[in-house]
């Protein structure tokens, strides 16, 4: 069963914002390239803004505020992913040696998750000269949504894709401007996961049972993502812990992406 390995990571003290996307994305990237072991697709996503937390907070609730980047690997199975994190033969891969030059490690936090694509009324059609990847956009909104603990994971599931619905029916620029959603829901094998917390160096991340990825093809459009966050906030569902979520909008960076197109 394929599985997808996503960190979210800040940047290391003394780093600006654009040396710690250099490094990630031209030496970390090489790294990876070079140390592929049996990753199928990484892509790295650099963060253009965000938010955490809702308006009404009247502080900071979130433990992890402030995020420069989300890196989604890809594998064909569980022990693929193992194989990748825990290599034979080598007691630390160079990837895993490298984080410190870039990422406040013990803050990383990671999801483990199986994905799946949610239609969408109005994709961007293949042809789209000046608007990001062909099919699809330039922005990605990357929500990382914190489960309220009373709520059982199924229902918490069922609630969300009932709120999506209803906030996609009243939001009208949302329906015209998302073209493509794509849920990453935690998979129960999250919980065995002593290679990912070793490798990314994590100290008692929150856990988060879901992320919502959906694709925009400019930044000047990201306003329809708020007119549906904002819809979801005030659903009548109560299901989340908003204070304990946060989005992010970030440019995609392709590292690894040569798969075999599936039939």
């Amino acid at each position: 069963m394929p599985i997808k390995l996503m960190a979210a990571s800040r940047r290391r003290p003394g780093l600006t914002r654009a040396e710690y996307f250099r490094y990630i994305e031209h030496y970390h990237g090489t790294v990876a390239r070079l140390e592929r072991f049996k990753i199928t697709r990484y892509i790295q996503n650099h963060v253009i803004d965000g938010a955490f937390g809702v308006l009404s907070d009247t502080a900071h609730k979130n433990r992890a505020v402030d995020r420069e980047g989300v890196v989604e690997l890809y594998f064909d199975e569980f022990r693929d992913m193992i194989a990748t994190l825990e290599p034979k033969g080598v007691t630390q891969s160079r990837a895993n040696q490298d984080g410190k030059f870039f990422a406040d490690e013990s803050t990383n936090v990671i999801v483990m998750a199986e994905e799946v694509e949610l239609p969408v009324a109005n994709p961007r059609p293949k042809f789209n000269p000046g608007l990001g990847e062909p099919g699809h956009g330039a922005v990605k909104v990357m929500q990382f949504i914190m489960r309220k603990p009373e709520v059982f994971p199924q229902d918490y599931h069922r609630l969300w894709r009932q709120a999506h619905d209803e906030a996609m029916a009243n939001s009208s620029y949302a329906r015209e401007m998302f073209r493509k959603i794509t849920v990453s829901k935690r998979s129960r094998i999250n919980d065995n996961d002593a290679a990912a917390r070793a490798h990314f160096k994590m100290v008692d991340p929150p856990v988060y049972d879901m992320v919502v990825s959906v694709t925009l093809d400019s930044m000047e459009q990201v306003g329809a993502f708020r007119q549906y966050f904002d819809a979801m906030v005030e659903s009548r569902l109560d299901f989340a812990d908003w204070s304990e979520s946060f989005f992010l909008y970030v440019r995609p960076v392709r590292i690894i992406d040569d798969a075999p197109p599936k039939d």
